[in-house]
């Protein structure tokens, strides 16, 4: 049996879920030789390349086809080496192999690959299965506190800030509170300046904006810019050259 650390390291892969593979010492008894060949034609030797190698010189992901890990034989303590196969990876040994026999494994991994859609958890011990089933757990409890994350919207105070922050950098803008500018324009300008806060974050009212976004709706304050034709309004009537905005 595997160990249950590598086993679960194996199971746990891809964002947690179930990986479905075949321990390469199962892959031997499927093919009906020594566990020793399917290692060689994984890794190779002095006399052939195998297939990590060659996936490797490919730049090829090896970990989708082939997972190293390692087992234990009942009544010994020895540790032994084996990789977990994907289905990508039996593909990859059936092709190394030709007539009835390469006929006969392929049949027999693609069974037990199709039972394991089935049943994801099947032949892993009840230690494992709680383990996964744990993580699987705390992933929904994850997923639902983020979707709450999103939807928290900013308090008050929070909401207080962004408007005096809105106020001073229109006021800014418009080059004070007693200008020409702020008597005719300031409308036009916080209307300008309201309906990009909403587009950039996707909401009907600064005070709707998400918690986890605040920081970011301060930046966007600080740096929001009124449209060309806008400047060009404000600059007239306070009768400047330029003005930095």
């Amino acid at each position: 049996m595997s160990d249950l650390y590598n086993s679960y390291k194996v199971l746990k892969n891809n964002e947690g879920q179930a990986v479905q593979t075949i321990p390469s010492y199962e892959v031997a008894e499927m093919m009906e030789v020594e566990h020793a060949k399917v290692l060689r034609m994984i890794e190779g030797d002095k006399t052939h390349i195998g297939i990590i190698p060659a996936l490797r010189k490919a730049q090829l992901g090896v970990s989708e086809y082939f997972i190293e890990s390692t087992y234990k034989v009942e009544n010994n303590n020895k540790i032994y080496k084996c990789y977990e196969c994907t289905k990508l990876g039996c593909d990859m040994l059936a092709n190394k192999m030709t007539g009835e026999k390469g006929i006969v494994f392929t049949a027999r991994y693609v069974k037990k690959f199709n039972e394991m859609i089935e049943d994801p958890y099947k032949g892993i011990s009840t230690e494992l299965r709680a383990i996964l089933m744990l993580d699987k757990k705390q992933q929904e409890i994850e997923k639902r506190v983020t979707g709450i994350e999103n939807k928290m919207t900013i308090d008050y105070e929070l909401a207080e800030n962004l408007r005096n922050a809105i106020s001073s950098r229109a006021v800014y803008l418009l080059g004070g509170k007693y200008t020409d500018a702020y008597k005719k324009l300031s409308k036009k300008l916080f209307a300008e300046f309201h309906k990009g806060l909403k587009t950039s974050f996707k909401v009907n009212s600064y005070k709707n904006i998400a918690q986890k976004n605040y920081d970011d709706a301060l930046k966007y304050i600080e740096n929001w810019k009124p449209s060309e034709m806008l400047v060009y309004a404000i600059q007239g009537l306070n009768g400047q050259l330029s003005f930095e905005y």
